[in-house]
């Protein structure tokens, strides 16, 4: 989110300001850490900072680096989520119901229904992320953010030929990716040596 201060609804909860290289932001941009999943707890929270904040916010729940929800909000009230990483969001929710004991069939249908019961398409998604884009004060192009939500884990047996750093598309750099497509610039740190 955009401001100087973090704000008091984050700092109830734990937040931090995350360090990561792709999360380091400039013109007044921030990326937290929450220690809880503050999507799957309250989509309003993210209305509620842009409109606290005056300016479109973006939040992410990154489940072990393997697939993430995504929501975004701006002051006058419009949100859209989008999976980063749909396939793999499918797999683990169909695996958790056979672990949990249901039918291999009824667990390939209720993951298709959780999964379908977030989020829009990623074509909506695309024209939502733009007009996002141009409400946080940024004109970008809709290619690479289409291309950056339709990015995925590299599936099958030639991804274990890859050196362990590139055989996945970690959630979180599909998320700082959609950062840059968006316009958020990222902060510039002085090179030390």
């Amino acid at each position: 989110m955009r401001g100087e201060r973090m704000p008091a609804s984050l700092r109830g909860r734990g937040a931090s300001v995350r360090s990561h290289e792709g999360a380091l932001r400039g013109d007044g941009w921030r990326v937290y850490d929450l220690a809880d999943n503050a999507l799957g707890q309250s989509l309003d929270l993210v209305v509620d900072l842009s409109a606290a904040s005056s300016s479109p916010v973006i939040a992410a729940y990154i489940a072990d680096s393997d697939y993430g929800q995504l929501v975004a909000a701006t002051p006058p009230g419009r949100q859209w989520g989008i999976w980063l990483n749909r396939r793999t969001a499918y797999e683990f929710e169909r695996d958790h119901y056979v672990m949990n004991g249901v039918a291999r069939v009824a667990a390939r249908r209720r993951a298709r229904q959780t999964i379908a019961g977030f989020g829009c398409p990623s074509a909506e998604a695309v024209r939502h992320a733009v007009q996002w884009a141009a409400e946080a004060g940024y004109s970008v192009p809709a290619g690479p953010i289409g291309q950056v939500l339709r990015t995925a884990r590299r599936p099958g047996l030639a991804a274990w030929f890859r050196l362990p750093s590139t055989r996945y598309d970690f959630a979180e750099e599909i998320f700082f990716g959609l950062l840059d497509c968006l316009g958020i610039p990222r902060a510039i740190t002085p090179h030390t040596g």
